[in-house]
This record gives C-alpha cells, sequence and structure tokens, in this order.
C-alpha cells in the first residue's frame, strides 16, 4: 500500500530497533513509500523507498506515515515540497547560487514573465513561488489566478466561490467555516492588518500564503510550504483550533480550499 511520509524528517531503519547503526538513511517529508504488512508490537512497519536514486528496503515508525489524499491534492503537495528539498530544505538562500536562478525561475513562469531573480531582494517573490507550483502542478491548476502578488489570487478564490463558480482550483472560507486538508492553503496578511471582508472587495493589499502538507490534529498544528519565508522556501508551523480549524492568530486571516477533488 502506498502510503506518505508525514514529518519533517523519518529514519529507515535495516531493522525495528532505534539504534545508530540500523540507520539506513533518512526520508524527507511528502516521500511516497510502499508498505508491507501492518506494525508490529513497537509501532515499526516494513517499507520500500527511494534514497538518492536507489531503491532501499527498510523498518519505519508507522505513526509518522500518512494514507494518500486525492491525486490533485497530491500533485500539490509533491511540487511544494519538491521545491523546498530544491532549496534544500530552507537552507538555500534566495540570493546565493544557484537559488537565485530558481526565484528567477518562479518569476519567469508568470505571464507576462518579470525579469526579476533572488538577487533582487527588495521585491518578494512568495506569490510568484506558489504560482510557479500551482503551474507545475498540472492541469488541475490550469485556471489559477498566477500573479505576483498573493491578494490577487486570494481576492478571485473568494469571488469566484461566492459566485458558486467551480471554474478555479481554489474557493476562499473563514477560519470558522472549513477545517483545512492537505493541499489547501493558509493565508496571513502582512504588515497591515486585514480581513476577510477586506480581500473580498479588494485585490491590492498585502499577503502571503502557504500551501498546506501535514495536519498533526493531536498537537493542533499543521505544516505548510512557501516561498520568501526566511529568505528561501520553508516550512511554517500553523495552530489549530481543538476543533481543526485554523486559530485565530499569527496573522491568520482565511482558508483557500482545494475544490479540484470536489464532487
Amino acid at each position: 500500500m502506498k502510503m506518505f511520509v508525514d514529518a519533517l524528517s523519518l529514519n529507515l531503519r535495516s531493522q525495528p530497533i532505534v539504534s545508530p547503526s540500523t540507520k539506513i538513511g533518512s526520508l524527507f517529508l511528502g516521500t511516497a513509500v510502499e508498505v508491507a504488512g501492518s506494525p508490529d508490537a513497537g509501532g515499526f512497519v516494513k517499507v520500500t523507498a527511494t534514497i538518492d536514486g536507489a531503491k532501499e528496503e527498510g523498518f519505519v515508525s508507522a505513526k509518522f506515515l500518512r494514507e494518500p489524499a486525492s491525486d490533485t491534492r497530491e500533485a500539490l503537495i509533491a511540487e511544494a515540497v519538491k521545491q523546498w528539498l530544491r532549496f534544500e530544505r530552507g537552507l538555500g538562500k534566495e540570493h546565493v547560487r544557484p537559488f537565485f536562478r530558481f526565484v528567477g525561475e518562479m518569476w519567469q513562469a508568470l505571464n507576462p514573465p518579470l525579469a526579476l531573480d533572488g538577487r533582487d531582494r527588495d521585491v518578494p517573490w512568495s506569490a510568484a513561488c506558489i504560482s510557479f507550483i500551482a503551474r507545475k502542478s498540472g492541469p488541475a491548476y490550469a485556471k489559477f489566478k498566477f500573479a505576483p502578488g498573493h491578494s490577487k489570487y486570494i481576492h478571485d478564490s473568494i469571488n469566484k466561490r461566492s459566485k458558486n463558480n467551480k471554474d478555479t482550483p481554489f474557493w476562499g472560507f473563514r477560519l470558522h467555516e472549513r477545517r483545512p486538508k492537505l493541499g489547501d492553503m493558509v493565508c496571513r496578511w502582512r504588515e497591515q492588518p486585514i480581513d476577510f471582508d477586506t480581500a473580498e472587495h479588494s485585490d491590492s493589499f498585502k499577503s502571503h500564503c502557504d500551501i498546506v502538507v501535514s495536519i498533526d490534529s493531536a498537537n493542533n498544528t499543521l505544516l505548510a510550504i512557501g516561498g520568501n519565508v526566511s529568505h528561501s522556501v520553508s516550512v511554517t508551523s500553523y495552530h489549530l483550533t481543538a476543533g481543526d480549524f485554523l486559530a485565530d492568530r499569527d496573522a491568520v486571516f482565511a482558508l483557500l480550499a482545494n475544490i479540484t477533488d470536489d464532487t
């Protein structure tokens, strides 16, 4: 059975024993594994996974695996994780080689393209990153509002929902209206506080969005990937309420729900 790593890093071991001598290598967030059988008494399960291009068999802790979401959600998550890994899990900084070129690719993917790269440090590139990820995630995201600013697609998603228009991959919701799922996006304001009503009536405000890649209900948190976070593509932890809704804190004001698999 196919499952996915649901932790930033997970050790693959030669035996179901926690010891430096049993570590084969590390599996990172979003890595697909093939699971054989059920967990043993210690919670380990046998898997097959790819490390550095080679298939390896070993054991991992089953509690750090998750079942697949829909194909379209997994496509978006996979592309977000790909960019996170490409930026060395947040360690690759926007203005140094080769990472500034990667930022340049994100700007070039916009329509119209912009002649910028990661050395243009006075120009935020986080929305270009989200647009790049969406564009690379397949035909289900072809109608995304690709833009150099998050406010454009936040506004579009909110208004498409108000018109019951499903010709878009995302609908905008207030925090209390819908629980976040994998492949959704968390919306935050920047510098100047704004609310959902402002985003509904304006498409020009400073904001930021991250793509949800992991949800930990037991600890009331979720992980999301975004660009221009600590000058890289990085993972951010967000708070959930006891009911698994996004918490109204840390400038979070809206949820963009992924409707690519909505029936």
